[in-house]
């Protein structure tokens, strides 16, 4: 009786043992699941980040740059090293087809002072004079003009010079000394249907610039080289005081030359 009696306490006893021994086995396998850092991050020798939670070799071998930059640095499309910006072709110093170099004047590109001619000369006939490179006085000089404005008799452009009006220089036409045949200085005229030393119309300067370049020579051998500019005559009563004609027509040249001193040394004032 008493042999049975102790093998059931000692079934009791072993089974309790062995349940406490199942309970704390239990208790530790909890706290392993929910421990963090139960493997050393020494132990990942590819992990190249110190303190990585997840231990997980493959983003350390990422490229993808951090703080969620999708391009770095040299991705830019352009940076500093692009050739966009100072050697472009177009600057400040283009700003278009005319500007302080440009040859705009007696080159024969417009300028305002032809803008001004045009308008001036407005009903005007335009003659063309070609270059007068024959002279017979130191003081006139005469030459042609086309298209003709009268009949068969010649039409001529008369340049004269008086009261020692005869220097290098440029001078305004049709103003001050130079707005009445009475005074003028340097005078131009143009006479159609010339014969005889008369004519059966006159004109007398209103505008225009005439420039005396070069003089050579001395006394009655004195031969010039100049130009007139942007010429406008109006139509006079006659050649005596060139009194012009009321509500008259008017004669206009865009540019007239003479060359009266040449390389032939038996011309007068070429020596």
């Amino acid at each position: 009786m008493k042999s049975k009696i102790l093998t059931k306490i000692l079934f009791v006893f072993l089974f309790s043992a062995l349940a406490f021994f199942a309970a704390c086995s239990s208790s530790d396998e909890k706290d392993d699941l929910t421990d963090t850092d139960t493997v050393s991050d020494e132990d990942f020798s590819g992990d190249a980040e110190q303190g990585d939670a997840d231990h997980n070799p493959a983003e350390d071998a990422d490229t993808t740059p951090d703080n969620g930059d999708s391009a770095d640095d040299s991705d830019k499309p352009a940076d500093n090293t692009d050739t966009t910006g100072d050697t472009d072709t177009a600057d400040d110093t283009d700003s278009g087809s005319t500007d302080d170099t440009d040859t705009t004047g007696d080159t024969g590109t417009p300028d305002e002072s032809d803008t001004d001619f045009e308008k001036a000369a407005e009903g005007c006939t335009m003659i063309e004079v070609p270059t007068i490179t024959m002279s017979g006085y130191p003081d006139e000089i005469n030459g042609y003009f086309s298209p003709a404005m009268g009949g068969n008799a010649i039409d001529i452009i008369k340049i004269l010079f008086s009261g020692g009006g005869l220097k290098e220089g440029t001078y305004a036409l049709g103003t001050g000394m130079n707005e009445t045949y009475a005074q003028c200085q340097q005078c131009v005229m143009v006479w159609v249907d010339a014969e005889y030393g008369e004519a059966k119309e006159y004109y007398f300067q209103t505008a225009g610039t005439l420039k005396i370049m070069k003089i050579a020579g001395e006394g009655d051998a004195k031969r010039t080289n100049g130009n007139i500019k942007n010429l406008i005559l109006k139509r006079a009563e006659d050649n005596v005081n060139y009194v012009f004609v009321p509500n008259g027509e008017c004669v206009a040249a865009k540019f007239v030359e003479w060359e009266t001193i040449t390389d032939d040394p038996s011309t007068p004032g070429n020596d």
